[in-house]
């Protein structure tokens, strides 16, 4: 239901954004529509580079500090109990939220650790962090910076706008018509709408599971299957965390 739902408000949400570009000149909305584009190449790329700094240089060590113990004893705990829920109790309540939409804690990634928790437990406590935590804290930073940063870039665009107006000014371009408008704009209001599922893709897995959050209960949702796996966004902001595109 809920998926019907959410095809319905994004519907509506399109028609809305039409509708304004139908009002606006056909300069406008095509100078709008390449800010948006510029803003978005711009905006991954700095967003990756700026999360993994700052996961490296401010989260990591403040989570290692928090699972070392539970990593280093993992040995001398009774067999019957899981050892990957155990460090998860140490973990940050996002990590814990995330791991199951980002896959931190099976597949190939529990291999992997079981493979680290059976060897030389020297190093172990940062490579589980990097398998586990990583990917979820980088998502959702990368998310977060994304968004300050396209803001940012595109009102600094817009800032040129006048000059840009003023340089490719003529009597037709000034025009407003409607079919062309929404054409011209179209650009920009897709890449609002992927920036939105882009966001929701990396963010919403760190909220708690309840009825709303889970992915679950979207999958009627012929718009977010045909989208999610499909997103030009998502293809590089969440290139090597976001299981999709790992």
């Amino acid at each position: 239901m809920l998926g019907i739902l959410l095809d319905a408000a994004v519907i509506v949400f399109l028609i809305f954004m039409f509708k304004k570009c139908a009002e606006k000149s056909k300069l406008q909305n095509a100078v709008e529509s390449m800010m948006c584009v510029a803003s978005c190449i711009i905006s991954v790329p700095v967003a990756v580079v700026t999360a993994d700094f700052c996961y490296m240089n401010f989260f990591k060590q403040a989570i290692v500090k928090q699972v070392d113990t539970l990593v280093q004893t993992s040995n001398e705990v009774d067999a019957s109990i899981n050892t990957i829920e155990r460090i998860m109790t140490g973990m940050p309540s996002i990590v814990n939220n995330g791991a199951v939409m980002y896959k931190t804690t099976s597949g190939e990634n529990l291999d992997k650790i079981n493979r680290i928790l059976s060897g030389d437990l020297t190093n172990a406590t940062g490579e589980i962090v990097d398998i586990i935590a990583r990917p979820v804290i980088d998502g959702v930073l990368r998310a977060l910076f994304f968004a300050i940063m396209l803001v940012a870039f595109y009102y600094l665009f817009k800032a040129f706008y006048p000059t840009v107006e003023a340089y490719f000014y003529t009597p037709d371009r000034a025009a407003v018509s409607p079919v062309v408008s929404m054409v011209l704009g179209s650009a920009k209001v897709m890449v609002i709408f992927l920036i939105a599922l882009s966001i929701i893709e990396l963010v919403g897995p760190i909220l708690p599971d309840f009825y709303l959050t889970r992915a679950s209960s979207y999958n009627w949702s012929f718009l977010f299957k045909l989208f999610c796996k499909d997103n030009l966004i998502m293809l590089f902001l969440g290139d090597g965390i976001f299981p999709i595109f790992g």
